[in-house]
């Protein structure tokens, strides 16, 4: 009987010993495997967090070099342009009846232009965006189009007006600036349709044209995208592309109102 109590006894150890030791190596299994999730998290932040300064920095020196292509073109190209359409205009009374009317189309060819370079000088440069608001930026933006008889136009607002972030702005003008210009170059499009619609809790902008569309394989385009939904994602936008080949390009962007900040924050 002495000798079953002790194997007994014994069998009760070895188990709860073994016992003792699963849970041990469970235990431990989970704290390695928790720790290294968490590092892996970690990791992963770092590396989303490095991406998006490093896409700031880029979008930063953007802005900047279009600052001072802007004030290249306004300051000193439109200046000069200005004073070729001034010294013109003191020729005019010494110019023959017989050219005079191609000597007025070419001094009113010339004031277009220096109002175009100014126009697009005004595109360029973030301040004028942040002065004038996303609305009319854009309006500006397809009126220039409108005006050098690229295509027709249909420039629609939705809605009541939501102030959003000025930054914000900003990128989302030059996504659709880029969008535009993709249209202009590429589309061979006649219509370019545009809506901003402000609706509770974002705003959606769209950009539509008729053109010949294109493949999504194309390398340019899929570099221009990819920068678009990149500045999309800077702004915790969420941008879509509809490509259908004769049928045109829809680019839409959905902009989440984000908190107004209070004095306390």
């Amino acid at each position: 009987m002495a000798n079953e109590k002790e194997i007994i006894s014994l069998i009760i150890y070895v188990s709860v010993l073994i016992v003792i030791l699963v849970i041990f190596v469970v235990a431990f299994f989970l704290a390695y495997h928790r720790q290294k999730t968490k590092l892996l998290i970690e990791k992963a932040e770092d590396k989303k967090r490095f991406e998006e300064e490093l896409a700031k920095t880029q979008t930063e020196i953007q802005e900047q070099t279009l600052k001072n292509v802007s004030w290249e073109l306004h300051d000193n190209i439109g200046q000069l342009l200005s004073v070729a359409k001034m010294q013109l205009t003191m020729l005019e009374n010494q110019v023959p009846e017989a050219q005079k009317k191609q000597f007025e189309e070419a001094t009113d060819i010339l004031g277009r232009g220096v109002n175009e370079i100014r126009q697009l000088s005004h595109s360029l440069n973030a301040d004028f965006i942040l002065n004038v608001g996303l609305e009319e930026a854009l309006r500006a933006e397809v009126g220039r189009f409108k005006r050098l008889n690229f295509l027709k136009v249909d420039f629609k607002v939705e809605g009541k007006a939501v102030s959003i972030d000025k930054k914000d702005e900003v990128i989302i003008f030059r996504i659709f600036q880029e969008c535009f210009s993709n249209c202009i170059k590429y589309s061979r499009a006649t219509l370019l349709s545009v809506c901003i619609r402000y609706l509770p809790g974002e705003v959606v902008i769209s950009a539509a044209d008729n053109g010949v569309g294109f493949d999504l394989k194309d390398t340019d385009r899929g570099v221009g995208i990819f920068n678009m939904r990149r500045r999309a994602a800077l702004i915790g936008a969420k941008l879509s592309l509809n490509v259908k080949i004769n049928e045109g390009v829809s680019v839409t962007l959905v902009y989440p109102y984000k908190p107004t900040k209070t004095k306390n924050e």
